[in-house]
């Protein structure tokens, strides 16, 4: 289970936790430095295709309405390469989710089964009446848990953009079909305290991540809407290196989502 969380820590932190020992100073200069231009790219995006609303709205209107979907599917994968001499290798996370909240995110049912390589380890969870199944191939758990914090799982990255959905930046927008496709990038530090969020609950302060730096390079997201508003596609991408004491790790790391809306009212679970 150890290793488990601490590589699904690795995927999510390195692509969210971005340039966590910024400056305050830094900060600031940043959000000063890009407001302007961004405002700018905002009005021009809007005059252009008659929408009144700014790019960065429309982004986070997506993902409202994507997590409060009566029924949809996630698939998700992960990826993370880290090119250190002493510590190296590839790694990859996929998982497939189901929710469905069709009568209201008090009575959510979800299913969720994620495959973790190297060693294809599999594991299932479910979320039904209020409690939460894991097996993890080895164990299987059965723990009490509210609606709002099993959805998190699903929706914890699309609540992080929309709080800081006013801080988009460097935006452009690209037709693809029937649907619009919005690349940009959000400021490094306004993920410190949701990778600090991830490292407690995975308890990443009795692991090797402890202590650990991250200087990212680069961060860059993409999110796809169509016609109805609504998020069909998610993706984060970050390059950078990870720094404990005397070690220096390139890392690169991405994560993609794809939401599918679905009928099913019911979900068929193997619960125990």
């Amino acid at each position: 289970m150890k290793a488990v969380k601490l590589l699904i820590l690795f995927l999510l932190c390195l692509t969210l936790c971005f340039g966590c020992g910024k400056k305050e100073g830094e900060k600031q200069e940043t959000k000063k430095s890009t407001s302007d231009e961004a405002k700018e790219k905002d009005k021009s995006a809007a005059d252009n295709d008659g929408d009144t609303r700014a790019d960065h709205e429309i982004i986070a209107e997506a993902m409202e309405k994507t997590s409060k979907l009566a029924s949809f599917k996630a698939d998700t994968k992960a990826s993370l390469k880290l090119g250190g001499k002493t510590i190296n290798g590839e790694f990859g996370a996929e998982s497939q989710i189901h929710v469905v909240q069709s009568d209201g995110a008090q009575n959510l049912q979800m299913a969720m089964e994620t495959r973790i390589s190297p060693g294809d380890m599999v594991s299932k969870s479910y979320y039904k009446d209020g409690c939460y199944y894991l097996d993890d191939g080895k164990k299987k758990y059965k723990q009490e848990k509210a609606p709002e914090e099993v959805l998190g799982i699903v929706t914890d990255i699309t609540k992080m953009v929309i709080e800081s959905s006013d801080k988009i930046e460097d935006i452009s927008v690209e037709q693809s079909g029937k649907e619009k496709v919005y690349s940009y990038g959000l400021p490094s530090y306004i993920a410190a305290d949701y990778a600090a969020k991830l490292m407690k609950e995975m308890g990443a302060e009795d692991t090797v991540l402890e202590d650990v730096s991250h200087e990212i390079e680069e961060i860059r997201l993409s999110s796809t809407v169509n016609e109805e508003g609504v998020l069909t596609r998610q993706e984060i991408s970050a390059a950078g290196e990870l720094k404990k004491a005397i070690l220096v790790i390139p890392v690169e790391a991405k994560t993609t989502a794809e939401f599918t809306e679905t009928d099913d009212k019911e979900l068929k679970m193997e619960l125990w």
